[in-house]
């Protein structure tokens, strides 16, 4: 529980940063969404270079010259993540099935006919350890019970990602869904969103697998930890850097070097 521990404390210092400079929300939006756009098409299999998705989210339109589909998903990813942030600062809302359908209805709308909707025959290269599809709706309607009953925050927002990959419900975007579900209910504890890089590729696919095949959930439990972790040492490093220029400006335009209050300067 160490890095669970770390983690509290780190969002503590965060949350006394609060509100943040506008300059350090707009880079640290930016940064976010790229790595979070990168990681769904990483994790769904769709090919498009780093360069490529930075454009097509500057130009927000598909670029005749790139493969029209993968750039889709990117625009679709940025709709995605717009409704997560609506959904963060819903007062009262609740986290049910029927978010889950609506991040993957407009994650795959004009790319899958069925969006949004469960699937109704086997998965494709599937060992069987998925629930059938008489079976889906059943295990969906379980987890939408037990979001309904959860406290969001780290745990929970791991906890749910596993169950939804469990039941992969859509014949294609569960670990995209999964994790725009992971990262909604960090959001709403307060927590930045964990992001899965090309590095961390292999370990994210092993550890998902091992945790519904096997039932072992720690590894996977342990990589999005540290996963969380690099996301909060991100805005932390972000915040101090922007209180160090703020300092530097307001010294410059006195001149003289002022108090300098350790306690105000926030460390990763």
């Amino acid at each position: 529980m160490a890095l669970l521990d770390d983690i509290l404390e780190k969002k503590r210092v965060l949350d006394d940063a609060r509100p943040l400079p506008m300059t350090v929300v707009r880079d640290l939006a930016d940064r976010f969404e790229r790595g979070l756009t990168g990681a769904c098409l990483m994790v769904e299999g769709a090919d498009l270079s780093p360069e490529d998705v930075r454009m097509v989210l500057d130009r927000g339109t598909v670029l005749r010259s790139r493969p029209a589909e993968p750039q889709r998903l990117v625009l679709n990813h940025r709709a995605a993540l717009e409704l997560m942030a609506r959904l963060s600062f819903q007062g009262g809302g609740v986290v049910t099935e029927r978010t889950i359908a609506a991040f993957h209805g407009v994650l795959y709308q004009g790319i899958d006919t069925n969006a949004g909707r469960y699937r109704e025959g086997a998965l494709k290269d599937d060992a069987g350890a998925s629930p059938d599809p008489a079976k889906v709706r059943v295990s969906m309607s379980a987890l939408s019970g037990w979001l309904r009953r959860t406290e969001p925050g780290p745990e929970a927002a791991f906890e749910a990602h596993h169950r939804l990959m469990s039941v992969r419900p859509f014949f294609q975007g569960n670990a995209a869904t999964a994790l725009l579900l992971c990262n909604l209910i960090l959001n709403r504890a307060g927590f930045p969103p964990v992001v899965v890089t090309e590095e961390d590729r292999d370990m994210y696919a092993a550890m998902v697998e091992r945790a519904w095949s096997l039932g072992d959930k720690t590894p996977f439990r342990d990589l999005m930890m540290r996963l969380l972790d690099r996301s909060l040492n991100l805005c932390l490093r972000s915040t101090a850097r922007a209180v160090r220029d703020f300092e530097h400006a307001d010294e410059d335009e006195h001149g003289h070097d002022g108090d300098h209050d350790e306690g105000y300067v926030i460390r990763p």
